[in-house]
């Protein structure tokens, strides 16, 4: 289950008998989860690209929020008040934005504590916001930069770590359906021969159609140049490399010793479920759906035109 399907579930909650301390203790426990996620987009070295995609994971924050003190909030109303919050962060988000352009990689990697501390920030407003309505908006500014501060105390590179990897392929034992028993065999019947095992439909598109894609666009193989490794869970998963080095037969079954220039780690249904454009590959990469490793999300839109 992703960090958004568990958003979802609890703005399914009855929080209508909720005591204040649980809602609180709700409400913390949704901006906690979503703050570590926005900082896991703050890695993308473009400047800019992650204020457009933390705005859908910050609305769905405030929405949750929102439904915890009993406030239904539409997604247009959070994207407003997300708008109107990061006026007061203004500054900030720019700074982090200036330290990408100057050191891309590395300054991404700079900006990952202040991503949780904004996003904390914002939430622990949201929170006064619905808890005491018609709060002043300079004590709410107050209560941001507080906020601020305290959040900076509260990231944990060891917990950001871990949500980052929470959504990464589990052990063998866990992905890899238990052999099924086999049964007697009934005095004198005749051995049947065992034809050839049918391809997954996710093996199917990796071992043949991607083939043909890549073949297509030449521009993503140069642009990647270097090795791939694509790790499936669950049933009709598997792995492979995609090694965009060779001049051609470039996906092989199993995982190369090379060290990859990526690695990304899917549910084999899901990974078919974005092939087919019925999963969109940005909220994927966002909900944990689609690991990537490391989270280089310009080097993952290279990959764009071999989907859809």
């Amino acid at each position: 289950m992703s960090w958004l399907d568990t958003l979802e579930n609890i703005r399914k909650k009855d929080f209508s008998k909720a005591k204040l301390e649980e809602r609180d203790k709700a409400a913390r426990d949704v901006v906690n989860m979503a703050s570590y996620a926005c900082a896991v987009v703050a890695i993308s070295p473009v400047p800019f690209s992650d204020a457009v995609l933390m705005l859908p994971m910050q609305s769905a924050m405030v929405m949750t929020v929102g439904h915890v003190y009993g406030r239904r909030v539409t997604q247009a109303d959070a994207k407003d008040l997300i708008l109107e919050l990061g006026a007061t962060a203004g500054v900030g988000m720019l700074a982090r934005q200036g330290i990408k352009a100057l050191l891309p990689v590395v300054g991404a990697l700079l900006t990952v504590p202040a991503a949780f501390a904004m996003n904390w920030a914002i939430g622990r407003v949201a929170m006064e916001y619905f808890r005491n309505p018609g709060m002043p908006r300079e004590q709410l500014k107050k209560v941001y930069q507080q906020a601020k501060e305290e959040g900076s105390r509260l990231f944990s590179r060891e917990r950001f770590d871990a949500f980052r990897k929470s959504k990464s392929a589990p052990t063998r034992e866990a992905d890899e359906p238990a052999p099924a028993k086999k049964k007697p065999a009934k005095a004198g019947a005749a051995k049947k021969k065992k034809g050839p095992a049918k391809k997954s439909a996710a093996a199917k598109i990796v071992e043949n159609d991607f083939h043909h894609r890549l073949k297509a666009h030449p521009e993503v193989r140069a642009a990647i140049a270097g090795v791939i490794h694509l790790e499936l869970t669950g049933a009709g998963g598997g792995r492979w490399t995609v090694d965009l080095t060779k001049p051609e037969d470039w996906i092989s079954a199993g995982l190369a010793g090379t060290k990859p220039k990526l690695t990304v780690r899917c549910d084999a249904d899901d990974f078919v479920a974005l092939v087919k454009g019925e999963k969109n590959v940005q909220l994927a990469v966002m909900s944990g759906d689609l690991a990537l490793e490391p989270m280089d999300l310009d080097l993952a839109a290279k990959l764009g035109p071999l989907f859809g």
